[in-house]
């Protein structure tokens, strides 16, 4: 990295964070449940990802990097640090395939949970611990879990990030607080822990969607089924909204190039026909796409560009035509 170059501010937070605890290096428990960390990564920055794993590695048992198609080498880590494994999928099968992937060699090294990740977050240093004893209390009461979640906290504004209670009406954004575990609609990708039991029995992401709506599609699918996810505001999460989201007053908004808008509305339009995901949910989440089809048709440039990959999305979505997308839309 350039001299005169700005450390990226992940980073240089994360760096606050770990060295407050010497990289948070306090050994794991004996006789803790096993847990693996899955980091997935597609052309990822290796200073983001070196940041996240020297933060994971100490709170669990085993990381694994599952490339998506990326060519990063990953020897060095191998090399320099023990408890650290590489999944090279070969070519980008999509984020479903990743994470399918990465829990089932989690499943072959004995793992009992599964916490994944993508590189714009850091934990904090008790986060891991602070998810194993809510599940904990949670199971003990007699709740079937499906995940438990992290509280994201922004890494430039220090903003805690909502979740969406279970929608059976208006959308509603709530926060947990302290020491009261609170249910959710459902819980992204990165700071999700997972029992492995219910990715056996519940069911596995849906490889077909590729990205966007993979995480949410699954928690509904197990919500379903009785699962139940909840957010734990002792567990915190330092999340970069990433270059592809940008704030526009108090809100963020994801700000992707025509693909990722093709993949939006197709995987989003695809939801609307399941017949395990509720009416309220369908009725909520089809009013989201049409307010972002018509800011992404006004603002997003160019703008024949994008309109024509949400149309093609729509499309696809309503025929169930799904997987990776062929069409060069860049």
């Amino acid at each position: 990295m350039d001299g005169n170059q700005a450390l990226d501010p992940v980073s240089a937070q994360a760096t606050q964070w770990l060295s407050e605890t010497g990289y948070g290096r306090a050994p794991r428990l004996s006789g803790t449940p096993m847990v693996v960390a899955l980091v997935v990564v597609y052309r990822p920055d290796k200073q983001k990802l070196e940041t996240l794993v020297r933060a994971l590695a100490p709170q669990v048992a085993l990381v694994v990097i599952v490339h998506n198609g990326s060519q990063t080498d990953s020897a060095d880590w191998q090399q320099e640090t023990n408890g650290i494994a590489t999944l090279h999928l070969g070519s980008n099968l999509g984020v479903a395939c990743a994470l399918n992937a990465g829990f089932a060699w989690a499943s072959t090294q004995g793992a009992a949970y599964v916490l994944s990740f993508d590189q714009d977050s850091v934990p904090a240093p008790d986060m891991v611990a602070q998810l194993l004893k809510a599940y904990a209390a949670l199971e003990n009461a007699g709740h079937k879990i499906g995940a438990v979640g992290a509280q994201q906290v922004d890494h430039q504004t220090g903003r805690l990030a909502p979740f969406i209670a279970p929608i059976h009406g208006r959308r509603r954004r709530v926060f947990p607080l302290p020491n009261k575990p609170l249910e959710v609609d459902h819980l992204i990708t990165s700071g999700c822990f997972v029992p492995l039991k219910a990715w056996h029995d519940g069911g596995q992401f849906l490889d077909a969607l590729f990205i966007d709506y993979v995480d949410i599609e699954w928690c509904l699918r197990l919500r379903s089924q009785g699962w139940k996810f909840f957010g734990i505001a002792e567990a915190k999460l330092m999340h970069s909204i990433g270059v592809g989201v940008k704030r526009i007053g108090s809100r963020q908004v994801a700000w992707h190039g025509p693909l990722r808008h093709y993949f939006l509305f197709r995987n989003g339009l695809y939801l609307q026909k399941l017949p395990y995901i509720g009416f309220w949910w369908k009725l909520s989440d089809a009013w989201q796409l049409v307010k972002k089809l018509i800011f992404f048709a006004l603002v997003a440039r160019p703008r024949s560009a994008h309109v024509r990959a949400i149309l093609i999305g729509l499309h696809d979505g309503w025929r169930g035509q799904l997987g990776p997308n062929r069409t060069p839309f860049e």
